[in-house]
């Protein structure tokens, strides 16, 4: 039978190695793992390879579709709370495998569970799909196997996917709330003055030499709009598509990223949310024990905003050359200062991963008072728009009434 070298941890996260004679490679793995040692390397001694294994080893394929996030936390609080109960890592895969329905996360689930069983480690497995799962979860269950203590790890996957679901939802809702109520506002003007208001303006036809300038101005824009309406969609339609283009071309991204940030309303919330995003994954990563540069350089790649990604290059240059995290975040417009201040304490306490995760509790609460406030004052704002939309048409139509023996005159 072949012989297989292996490295492994034990679940205190000693190294172990040694030899295990088994069938395949994926027997060796099953066989150290029911001894409670989780594989970080397994290679054959021997070339004896039969054909049905070179055949398994192939790459399986992948169904179609996009992996939803639901779909990696269920995963990964499945796993958590099987492995924490004792159940080996292949098991808990194969359950969780069963439950999956068809699609490209199936796909990758096969592959992952065959790449374990192969003899690969679990982080291993993860990263040879990076868009599925990106360098965060790699590096936390690296460090989870390390240390033996991938259960609790897997829980903080699930938590943290969790909790940047919660805050991208809550900035999405307060961002379409005010473009709805926009969509509702263009709507009903729209139909004002393409369909109420020529039935009014009618009666004042061939008398616009004495109605008041309002009423003229509106007559004029009315039938305009009723004559040239296609013209006026057109034109809607290509200011929403370059609008969509600006936010999303590579080329305007820069400047596309500074509006989100100065604008008026949103901007405050969309730095706010990026900051916790940033710190969250920092703080998580830096606590698991990652290190310092690798948990920035995994922090700015998977940043929104390219200017928080230049402020995180920025700290990487600065991390390189000696100095402390808190240190380029003082010079950086984007960080305010009592935040830096807290991460500078943390740093000297020695306790920067807890001291980001805290912070970023306190600033999940800020973000959330931020979004009510914004929404509170959206709404007063847009009924002011609209009243003076409306009560614009009621006075520019009621003017000429008020004057109607003029017009009558005329």
């Amino acid at each position: 039978m072949p012989r297989f070298n292996y490295v492994a941890r034990d679940t205190s996260g000693a190294s172990l190695d040694g030899e295990i004679i088994a069938k395949t490679q994926g027997e060796a793995a099953r066989l150290l793992r029911a001894e409670g040692k989780y594989v970080v390397k397994l290679r054959e001694l021997a070339e004896s390879a039969t054909g049905s294994d070179r055949q398994g080893a192939q790459v399986l394929t992948f169904g179609g579709g996009r992996v939803r996030q639901e779909d990696i936390i269920f995963f990964f609080t499945q796993l958590s709370i099987m492995v924490e109960t004792g159940v080996s890592l292949t098991d808990a895969i194969h359950g969780i495998l069963a439950q999956t329905p068809g699609g490209r996360f199936q796909g990758v689930l096969r592959q992952v569970l065959h790449d374990v069983e192969s003899g690969e480690s679990f982080s291993a497995a993860l990263a040879n799909h990076p868009k599925v799962f990106d360098n965060f979860f790699v590096n936390l269950v690296q460090a989870a196997e390390a240390s033996g203590t991938l259960g609790p790890m897997l829980t903080r996957c699930a938590e943290y996917l969790t909790q940047r679901r919660e805050t991208r939802k809550k900035v999405k809702s307060a961002l379409m709330y005010p473009l709805v109520l926009l969509v509702v506002a263009a709507g009903v003007t729209g139909f004002l003055m393409t369909y109420v208001l020529p039935k009014f303006l009618s009666i004042y036809a061939g008398k616009e030499a004495a109605l008041p300038l309002p009423t003229v101005i509106l007559m004029a824009l009315t039938n305009w709009l009723v004559e040239y309406w296609m013209f006026a969609l057109g034109g809607v339609i290509v200011g929403v598509v370059a609008l969509v283009w600006f936010f999303r071309a590579r080329a305007t991204r820069p400047l596309a990223h500074w509006v989100q940030l100065h604008a008026p309303l949103f901007g405050k919330m969309l730095q706010k949310s990026y900051i916790t995003s940033s710190l969250r994954t920092l703080g998580i990563l830096v606590d698991s024990g990652v290190s310092m540069l690798e948990a920035v350089a995994i922090t700015r790649s998977i940043s929104d905003n390219h200017h928080f990604q230049q402020m995180w290059s920025d700290v990487d240059a600065h991390l390189h050359r000696g100095e402390q995290l808190s240190v380029p975040l003082y010079n950086s417009a984007l960080i305010p200062r009592p935040l830096v201040q807290m991460i500078e304490a943390g740093e000297k306490s020695g306790r920067l991963g807890s001291v980001l995760v805290r912070l970023c509790e306190f600033l999940d609460e800020e973000l959330r008072l931020t979004i009510k406030t914004m929404t509170q004052m959206i709404e007063p704002i847009m009924i002011a728009v609209m009243g003076c939309v409306v009560g614009g048409v009621a006075i520019a139509l009621l003017l000429p009434i008020m004057s109607i023996s003029k017009v009558i005159g005329h």
